[in-house]
């Protein structure tokens, strides 16, 4: 199992995305489905869900999902948010989920509790 970073808290991972999609002139953030801002929050994604050995897959819908275990078993555990954003939208609209997410893995894996049902991060 990969090790958690330093950095790897809410706030270390929300600093390592802070610029994507900052619309400096309007202020806040635009990070409209299927733009570049979008992208780029997804390849960072799936940067940090496979360095935790899950499994990354995009769904029919375009929705990049991370998982632990075997998501056909059923009973999925769902937790995250999403990696677009409302024109001007706050700084956390979207990455604030996701990176609560990711940390509260890392929590469990650290206090070596692996949960009983898949986990699905999107």
């Amino acid at each position: 199992m990969p090790e958690p970073r330093s950095t790897d808290t809410v706030s270390g991972l929300l600093a390592e995305i802070a610029d994507v999609g900052r619309d400096r002139q309007r202020g806040g953030y635009s990070r409209p489905v299927f733009s570049t801002a979008e992208r780029d929050l997804g390849v960072w994604f799936t940067a940090h869900a496979e360095r935790r050995d899950l499994d990354v897959h995009t769904d029919l819908n375009g929705i990049l999902w991370a998982i632990l275990g075997d998501a056909s078993a059923g009973d999925v555990v769902v937790t995250g948010s999403h990696h677009d954003s409302v024109p001007g939208g706050g700084a956390f609209d979207g990455p604030l989920g996701v990176c609560s997410a990711l940390v509260a893995l890392d929590k469990l894996r650290a206090r070596g509790i692996t949960p009983g049902r898949p986990l699905a991060i999107a």
